[in-house]
C-alpha cells in the first residue's frame, strides 16, 4: 500500500505485521491496569467511521494530553500479532481538538429515509389502544433522542442512529412474518418490535461514546422498558382512556421475554407466538449484523476464515459467492 497516511481503521487492518502507521481515531473504550511485572498498561478500543480495532499503550509510549474515552487522538503505532490476532502497539499519542462525532460510525441507510420509515411503521398500527400508547411514548422529544441513540455499547448497532436502524429492521421483519402467519396479531407484534428496546434510552448516557447510566447498570433496559410501558398505560387510564388488562400483560411480556432466555437477561421465556417471533427477529437482526461486520472487518491471514473469536466462540467464513460474475 503506497499511502503514507493518515490511515483509517479499515485500511490499517490490511497492513502487514511490522508496519508502522499513523492516523486519527476516536477512543471508544479505555481500560487501565498493571501487569505481573508491575508495569502500567492501557488497553484502548479505537474507532472511526470505517470500524474499530484494539490497541495497547505501554508505559514507554509518549503521550501528549489525557487519554480518555470520547476524545480524538493522533496515533503513531506499530502493527503486530498477539495470539494470532491483529494488535496495534502505540508509540506516540497526541490528544486532538477534532470533533469526535466526525469519527463515529453511522448507519448505512440515510437518516431521513429511516425516520420516514419509522413514521410509516408507527402509523401502520391501527389498534386504537396500541396506537394511543405509541403516540404517548414516541412524543417529539423522545423521537429526537431515539433517532440518535445507539442500540448497544458493544456487539451490534453500537453507534449513533443504531437503535433506530435496529428497531426498524426488527419491526419490518415482524411485519413480514405476520403476512405469512395470519394467526399472528400484526399490530401487537409491530408494537412490541417498536418498543422492545425503548428502555435503552435510559440504560445509556447519550454521549459520543455510549456509557451505561447508573440506573441502567442496576436495572437493565428490559426491566426499564416494562416499567415505562406500565407508567404510560397508567397515565392513559388516569386520562379516562381504556387499555385492556390482558393486552397490557401481553405487551409487557413481549418486552420482558425478547432476549429469549434467562441466560441472556430475560426474566421470563416467550410464552405466546408474538413474543416468540419478536425474540427470533430481534436475535436475527443482531446476529446478521455480527456476521456482516466480522466478514467486512476480517484482519486474519486465512483466505476463507476470520481468526477465532473468543467472544462468540467460533471462526467466521468470509467468502461471499457472487454468482456468474465469478465465472464459476
Amino acid at each position: 500500500m503506497d499511502k503514507k497516511g493518515p490511515f483509517t481503521i479499515k485500511e490499517l487492518k490490511n497492513l502487514s505485521t511490522g508496519t508502522q502507521f499513523w492516523g486519527k481515531f476516536l477512543i471508544v473504550e479505555k481500560t487501565q491496569r498493571k501487569i505481573k511485572d508491575g508495569r502500567d498498561i492501557i488497553n484502548l478500543k479505537l474507532g472511526d467511521a470505517s470500524g474499530e480495532v484494539d490497541a495497547v499503550v505501554w508505559d514507554n509510549c509518549k503521550v501528549t494530553g489525557e487519554i480518555e474515552s470520547g476524545v480524538v487522538i493522533g496515533l503513531l503505532a506499530d502493527v503486530g500479532l498477539y495470539n494470532n490476532r491483529l494488535q496495534v502497539t502505540a508509540r506516540r499519542i497526541k490528544i486532538l481538538e477534532d470533533d469526535p462525532f466526525d469519527y463515529v460510525k453511522r448507519p448505512e441507510i440515510d437518516a431521513g429515509t429511516m425516520t420516514a420509515n419509522f413514521t410509516g411503521t408507527l402509523n401502520s398500527v391501527t389498534d386504537p389502544h396500541l396506537q394511543g400508547l405509541l403516540r404517548r411514548i414516541f412524543n417529539p422529544q423522545v423521537q429526537n433522542t431515539f433517532f440518535k441513540a445507539p442500540a448497544a455499547k458493544k456487539i451490534h448497532h453500537n453507534y449513533c442512529g443504531g437503535l433506530l436502524e435496529h428497531t426498524l429492521a426488527v419491526a419490518q421483519l415482524c411485519a413480514g412474518i405476520a403476512e405469512n402467519y395470519p394467526e399472528l396479531n400484526r399490530d401487537l407484534l409491530v408494537t412490541g418490535a417498536l418498543l422492545h428496546d425503548i428502555g435503552k434510552l435510559k440504560e445509556y448516557e447519550m454521549k459520543v461514546v455510549p456509557e451505561y447510566s447508573t440506573e441502567g447498570r442496576l436495572l437493565g433496559h428490559i426491566v426499564m422498558g416494562s416499567e415505562l410501558i406500565t407508567s404510560q398505560i397508567k397515565d392513559m387510564r388516569a386520562d379516562g382512556l381504556l387499555f385492556p388488562d390482558k393486552l397490557e400483560w401481553m405487551l409487557k411480556h413481549m418486552i420482558l421475554s425478547h432476549h429469549g432466555s434467562l441466560e441472556f437477561g430475560s426474566p421470563v421465556l416467550p410464552l405466546f407466538p408474538e413474543a416468540f417471533v419478536l425474540y427470533m427477529m430481534d436475535n436475527l437482526d443482531a446476529k446478521l449484523f455480527v456476521f456482516k461486520n466480522k466478514i467486512n472487518e476480517n484482519s486474519g491471514d486465512d483466505e476463507f476464515f476470520t481468526n477465532y473469536d473468543s467472544f462468540f466462540g467460533q471462526n467466521f467464513f468470509t467468502y461471499r459467492y457472487q454468482g456468474d460474475k465469478e465465472g464459476e
